[in-house]
């Protein structure tokens, strides 16, 4: 047993770094791996907040209870898998089982060769990046792809933060957290000050003299769609610099 999960650990590692080569042919490491040949599947990482601590605790048997194959990896920094979605309600049951364990998790885009694990981990990496840093959550690439360009770019994201809401960042610092919170939260709440009041325990009227301040500061009017996108951009870009 010890010598079969060395051998299936050592060729998850070569799918997920693409070096799979000799004699192994994807076929191959897909049987020993217990994963079929043909996708659809998806790669997820899960956030290690302690070396040696899995995050996913007996996802791959939680998985194989209900016919998912799937195969993982426990990294330093990362829980790393590669689940096979060919069953007709296999994307909504990984999903919940990876939400029913409360840790960080960014899964890729569903993918049909072997071939592209290595691009998907990629993606899934930048999903966990994506996430904030406080609390559990499990979000796919696709879910929120101006996050993950802004990710995929940190040198750049770090400048257009500056760029974009630098007045509010150069507050003192309660005035800052207060308007960065309120920004959170009516983004959050889908541009409704009312659903974000209530998110901050806040009269409407309090978050709207909040946002008008963030208007004023940056120079830019929440009611033009062009600088939300600027200001949701920015946001996840300072969410970035903070871990």
């Amino acid at each position: 047993m010890l010598q079969r999960e060395s051998r299936r650990s050592a060729l998850l590692e070569a799918l997920l770094t693409g070096a799979i080569a000799g004699s192994t042919t994807l076929w191959e490491a897909a049987r020993q791996l217990g994963l079929p040949e043909r996708g659809p599947y998806a790669v997820a990482a899960a956030h290690v907040p302690d070396p040696g601590a899995e995050p996913l605790p007996g996802i791959e048997a939680a998985l194989r209870e209900a016919r998912v194959p799937s195969a993982w990896r426990l990294l330093p920094d990362q829980q790393i898998g590669l689940v096979s979605l060919a069953a007709p309600d296999a994307d909504a049951v990984c999903f919940r089982a990876l939400r029913a364990r409360r840790a960080r998790v960014g899964v890729s885009p569903a993918f049909d060769s072997l071939r592209d694990t290595p691009a998907a981990l990629r993606f899934a990496r930048l999903a966990l990046a994506g996430l904030p840093a406080e609390g559990s959550g499990v979000v796919r690439f696709d879910d929120n792809p101006l996050a993950m360009v802004v990710v995929a770019a940190p040198a750049e994201a770090s400048r257009l933060a500056r760029l974009v809401l630098g007045p509010v960042l150069d507050l003192p610092p309660l005035d800052r957290r207060r308007l960065m919170e309120t920004l959170e939260h009516w983004f959050a709440a889908g541009g409704v000050a009312a659903e974000a009041a209530q998110r901050l325990f806040v009269h409407p009227n309090t978050v709207r003299y909040r946002l008008r301040r963030i208007e004023e500061l940056t120079g830019r009017s929440l009611s033009d769609p062009a600088a939300v996108a600027d200001l949701g951009a920015a946001l996840h870009a300072h969410r970035l610099q903070l871990r």
